[in-house]
């Protein structure tokens, strides 16, 4: 296991670098050590939408697939240690524990996936910023045992194109967030939560 990592590769992107193109031939696993990241598709008319934000621990790149479905952009500094998928393949074959970890970020991944799906396709504008904010909250409690205190580096407008709305209205919604009591906003990227349990249930329990 030692030489597994070993043989692995360690790099830094400055922020807001897109280090992966859709469609790029690149046969390695990415595991973000230190930062944060955006994965994003762009749309044949523009668009963009953000499919997931990757935080400290995050395995990109989970398929047998030599090219990527999407692009990686990093938010902030980003340190990255990245692996050969032969040599995974090679190892995960001969130590069961390996395999069985990328198996359970792999479910974990199609996990949030499917969450991600319902939030687009049934929740409410309000629904969905607090579905947002209780999970970066699990994420923080986490990765950085932080309890009511949230660190979103992403812009507005990158939270509006993950969660499928305009960035007036997220702008509007942290305004009634704040006037309700829920939350207080600092600055832009840091978040304190003030009812927790209001908020959970605005996010309909999906957390």
């Amino acid at each position: 296991m030692q030489a597994f990592f070993d043989a692995a590769s360690y790099t830094k992107v400055g922020s807001g670098t897109v280090f992966v193109h859709e469609g790029e031939k690149f046969p390695f696993y990415f595991n973000i050590n230190r930062g944060m990241t955006r994965s994003f598709k762009i749309l044949p008319d523009g668009r963009r939408q953000i499919l997931n934000f990757g935080m400290p621990g995050t395995l990109m790149g989970l398929s047998q697939k030599m090219d990527f479905d999407f692009s990686i952009e990093s938010i902030t500094d980003v340190s990255l240690c990245r692996f050969s998928k032969d040599k995974v393949d090679f190892y995960s074959n001969k130590h069961p524990e390996l395999r069985k970890a990328i198996m359970d970020k792999l479910t974990y991944e199609l996990a949030e996936s499917r969450m991600h799906i319902l939030a687009l396709g049934k929740m409410s504008a309000k629904e969905r910023l607090a579905f947002f904010l209780i999970k970066q909250n699990a994420i923080g409690m986490k990765i950085y045992g932080q309890m009511n205190k949230i660190i979103l580096p992403m812009s507005r407008y990158d939270i509006s194109d993950y969660l499928g709305v305009t960035t007036e209205t997220i702008s509007r919604t942290f305004t009634q967030f704040e006037a309700e009591g829920l939350i207080t906003s600092f600055k832009a990227s840091e978040i304190i939560i003030r009812d927790r349990r209001r908020l959970a249930a605005l996010a309909g329990g999906m957390t």
